[in-house]
């Protein structure tokens, strides 16, 4: 593990004096991602523009590719995490599995690069590339992971942006149909109000290119 690695780790992480206000935010900031990703493609899909579902399909698809490029690093790159070895401050519980890189961080900023490169919703991108900082922050600070951990999700997270123009290009066309009648059909039966289907559902499908 390089060196300066545990030096920025032992400078982020909590010090003995931290303010119990910054560690329940730092909490928050660092478990939110799992709820947060989802319920925003949820309500994105639902009350934004039918033209945008695409991208959001496509921003879908490739955060699950890269919550998948993590898992193949992770067996390329042990590192363990910093209470596994006695370093620093741990306020949070976690498991003693591989910290190389972060999938909560990973999928913030993922989503933040399908958002912009499709075009779904660039001012909610860069919106979560802002939390995302706050969630690597919150993960070091608590001391479940190293930043050598964020800069590999940042990697991938990179990966994450050529990820999602490929599945806009290539996936998108086949399962946007398929997407939205399920959807459709979802509001019948669960006798939902019929407001959350947008006028356009019936338009056809814009071709992309």
């Amino acid at each position: 593990m390089p060196a300066w690695n545990r030096t920025l780790f032992l400078i982020i992480n909590a010090p003995p004096h931290a303010s119990p206000l910054l560690v329940h935010v730092a909490w928050v900031l660092a478990t939110s991602p799992i709820l947060v990703a989802p319920l925003l493609l949820v309500i994105l899909w639902v009350r934004g523009s039918r033209s945008r579902r695409g991208g959001l399909l496509a921003t879908t698809a490739a955060a699950l590719l890269a919550i998948g490029i993590n898992q193949i690093l992770g067996m390329i790159y042990i590192e363990p995490r910093p209470f596994v070895i006695g370093l620093g401050r741990t306020l949070i519980q976690h498991a003693p599995d591989n910290s190389f890189p972060s999938d909560h961080a990973t999928l913030v900023w993922t989503l933040m690069a399908g958002l912009i490169a499709t075009g779904a919703a660039p001012g909610w991108g860069i919106a979560m590339g802002i939390y995302g900082l706050g969630v690597a922050w919150a993960r070091i600070f608590l001391g479940v992971h190293f930043p050598l951990d964020m800069l590999g999700s940042a990697g991938v997270s990179v990966a994450g942006w050529a990820l999602a123009v490929l599945a806009m290009r290539w996936l998108v066309p086949w399962l946007l149909p398929a997407a939205e009648a399920i959807y459709e059909r979802s509001i019948v039966l669960l006798r939902l109000p019929p407001s959350l289907v947008p006028r356009a559902a019936t338009a056809p499908i814009p071709e992309n290119r």
